[in-house]
């Protein structure tokens, strides 16, 4: 056995974990280790709900209505924040979260072969809630003018397979650019600062850089993953369908009270979030809500989307979508 001595011990560490952050850049997802394939067991008596970023399922925890008719049946509901969607899928894998919302990219990048992660229902496809966009005095008009420039996105995200697919649309690869990893709400200063040329955006945060003034040189119409999924695994709905199901219901519930009154529901937004009340309205008006049991159509979609990520290297081999309805 090798043995390393301290400072040598420290230098190897560093040196390798400076490799593991360069490939973040890359397309290419971290293959996961053994440590990540261990899950915690299912808290009886307890639903562990996870959201990213600003969600507006930070509403559904405001109001407490979930938590109220969970509490009829002795359940404790337990919310946990997630700085993006990535984040929040790799908690519900490991099972440390029940139930949580993520765009339908982030499984198609991050499924393990063998996991027991399963779509519960659909959300609307809302293209226009995403796009590229830039500073009205950029330089950059079109996705040919992205070529080596500096380009803000979550990693793993619908905003990850967008740039792909915008950087494909004119033979370009994520190579050709210089890639800055931000989680959703690093957006916002992100772009206020300058921090880098072009910025993969989605709502709420396209809203909220709107007011400093952006021009949008692609939108999710470009992209073949438009929506969001809610997704649990096999292990937490073991025995707790019923519980689910109730679940499902109360978001149904909850994002039609969001649609219908859209200025409490910004208000509520704007209390608990760092989005301001007009730019919840922004978002509003881009994205529908509403879940919908994962139909022949939609399951034929998000084939599509794992298709395309594995296409463009986001994964190594693309997988069939059953996996993630058993």
């Amino acid at each position: 056995m090798i043995r390393l001595q301290g400072g040598v011990a420290c230098l190897f560490l560093l040196a390798a974990m400076s490799l593991l952050i360069g490939c973040t850049g890359q397309q290419l997802a971290a293959e996961p280790s053994a440590e990540q394939s261990i899950r915690l067991p299912v808290e009886a008596g307890k639903l562990k709900f996870g959201y990213s970023g600003n969600s507006i399922f930070i509403g559904l925890k405001e109001q407490g209505k979930l938590e109220a008719k969970l509490a009829l049946q002795s359940i404790v509901l337990e919310w946990t924040s997630y700085d993006d969607d990535a984040a929040l899928y790799e908690a519900i894998e490991a099972g440390r979260v029940d139930i949580g919302s993520v765009g339908d990219a982030t499984p198609a990048f991050l499924y393990r072969e063998g996991s027991s992660v399963v779509y519960l229902a659909a959300e609307p496809a809302n293209p226009t809630a995403y796009a590229v966009a830039v500073p009205l005095d950029s330089d950059i008009f079109s996705a040919d003018d992205l070529k080596g420039k500096k380009i803000g996105y979550t990693a793993y995200s619908n905003e990850h397979l967008l740039l792909l697919q915008v950087l494909a649309s004119v033979q370009l690869e994520q190579k050709d650019v210089k890639s800055v990893e931000l989680s959703p709400t690093e957006i916002e200063p992100s772009f206020a600062e300058g921090k880098a040329d072009a910025w993969v955006i989605g709502e709420p945060e396209r809203s909220e850089i709107e007011a400093l003034g952006l021009r949008v040189i692609a939108d999710g119409s470009a992209s073949s993953a438009r929506r969001d999924i809610l997704v649990s695994t096999q292990e937490s709905m073991e025995e707790r369908e019923a519980l689910f199901e109730l679940v499902l219901a109360e978001i149904g519930v909850y994002e039609e009270w969001v649609t219908s009154n859209v200025h409490d529901a910004a208000e509520l937004l704007t209390t608990h979030t760092s989005i301001e009340h007009i730019s919840w309205l922004g978002a509003f008006s881009r994205k529908a809500y509403g879940t919908a049991p994962l139909l022949e159509s939609i399951a034929k979609d998000e084939q599509h989307v794992i298709d395309t990520v594995a296409s463009l290297g986001g994964r190594k081999k693309g997988f069939g979508i059953d996996e993630l309805l058993k």
